[in-house]
């Protein structure tokens, strides 16, 4: 405190080691020229990550949060035959500076029931508060083509722009809704305007309802880009029957139709629902309180009991085919991911034991190579003409995580499964990037363990 003025200091110090027990790598990398993955077993990965954590409370009405992180990357590329990277990229080691948080917070009014507040700027959002690793569909996907992304215990997005946010708290229920308008700036098209809604509510704190809508990249900076007017992004389709001629017995023998041209589009609607019962709400009911002491309490301990789930559409409208891409999109199923999950009693020896799983439904890669390379708004090329539809439709992901507060200052976690982890790469090689998940089919799965010390 100086002035008058509160400020407070935390931070964490993570270190972490993982393992592509195994895995597929496009084996030539980037996806510019895409050939035939490779698979590839026990690719040795890990970090050491500190981040300083600063909150500013000048009075009651405002805050600012502002969070850094140096991390630190250690990673084994694979380097076999016929998988042949440069030798030198074979184990990689490079640091990196981030910006994890920088927002402004006013709170607009706080009363015994009832808070409104407005922030502004660089901004972690989590709208589903059970997802420990897979699921919070709405701000971790692409919506033309569909790809998603997660980060090792960091299940949320981080958002550039505008959140008001209100919540209600009542006798047997709490709600809340928050309007936002953020803008793109970590994959194309870069600085697009978002708009979305997300609001919840909780019953008896057993029961919690959630939705959320996402008009993506609605308001573009430059619409030719958001569109990309270019022939390799073009489809076309027909409008309305230009001409009909009959025969004599006044038949139709032959119609002439007109068509007309359209550009694939990062534009698109999504749609979310979320539902989760806690049986720990339920306890009551039955005489029981959470942390009394009792068998039942004590075998659910802080997190256990809960049964959770995430559905999504993630973009409304179809699109035809194109010589390009000779699929389109023109199945809204293909683009409904969803996931489940529980956590499971461990009566007081983990804090969290949580598995999810998930469809991804696209018939395309979970890729964004063509949107990186090209600016395209359209999915890697295939192999020949088709897909291996035996890996990317559908795509079942798993997760299993662990997590276990030892003391105050340290803890330990650990993730086992098949999510949207990629290969990471020494951001001055772009052209060995690889876009793609890296764990795609049913045998292949991986690995992730952290220790965390906390101040």
């Amino acid at each position: 405190s100086a002035g008058g003025e509160k400020l407070s200091l935390t931070g964490t110090l993570e270190f972490d080691a993982g393992e592509f027990l195994k895995a597929r790598t496009s084996g030539y990398g980037g996806n510019s020229e895409p050939r035939e993955p490779l698979t590839v077993d026990h690719i040795w990965f890990g970090h050491a990550i500190s981040t300083l954590n600063l909150l500013s409370k000048p009075n009651d009405f405002f805050a600012v949060r502002s969070s850094f992180e140096f991390r630190q990357y250690s990673t084994m590329l694979p380097l076999t035959p016929g998988a042949r990277r440069d030798p030198y990229f074979g184990t990689t080691y490079w640091n990196a500076f981030f910006i994890r948080e920088g927002q402004g917070i006013f709170s607009l009014f706080k009363g015994e029931s009832t808070t409104a507040e407005l922030a502004f700027g660089y901004m972690p959002y989590k709208y589903n508060p059970d997802v420990q690793n897979l699921g919070e569909f709405m701000f971790r996907s692409g919506t033309y083509p569909l790809f998603l992304i997660n980060e090792f215990e960091r299940p949320f997005a981080r958002l550039l722009g505008l959140r008001a946010g209100a919540s209600k708290v009542g006798c047997v229920y709490t709600a809340d809704m928050d309007i936002l308008g953020f803008f793109g700036h970590d994959i194309r098209p870069f600085n697009d305007l978002s708009l979305a809604a997300v609001g919840g509510i909780t019953f008896l704190k057993a029961v919690s309802l959630g939705a959320g809508v996402d008009l993506a990249n609605v308001v573009p900076v430059n619409s030719t880009i958001t569109s990309l007017e270019e022939s390799g992004n073009m489809y076309t389709f027909d409008t309305v029957i230009s001409s009909i001629r009959y025969d004599s017995l006044n038949q139709i023998y032959d119609t002439a139709r007109t068509w007309d041209t359209g550009y694939y589009t990062y534009r698109g609607t999504k749609l979310m629902a979320r539902a989760s019962l806690d049986i720990r709400g339920l306890l009551p009911f039955f005489g029981i309180r959470p942390g009394d002491g009792s068998f039942v309490s004590d075998l659910l301990g802080v997190a256990g009991g809960k049964i959770y789930g995430e559905y999504a559409i993630i973009g409304l409208e179809n699109y035809p085919a194109s010589a390009v891409n000779k699929r389109g999109y023109t199945d809204i199923t293909e683009r409904s991911p969803w996931m489940l999950g529980c956590t499971v009693p461990f009566w007081k020896i983990l804090d969290v034991c949580a598995f999810e799983i998930e469809r991804f439904p696209s018939y395309f890669p979970d890729n964004y190579g063509r949107i990186a390379i090209n600016c395209y708004p359209l999915p890697v090329k295939p192999i020949g003409d088709v897909y291996d539809s035996t890996v990317y439709k559908p795509r079942w992901n798993w997760s299993l995580y662990l997590k276990k507060q030892v003391t105050g200052h340290f803890g330990m976690v650990l993730k086992v499964g098949r999510d949207h982890q990629r290969w990471e790469f020494h951001p001055a090689q772009y052209n060995y990037y690889d876009f793609e998940a890296a764990m795609v089919k049913p045998d292949q799965w991986g690995w992730q363990a952290a220790t965390v010390f906390s101040f």
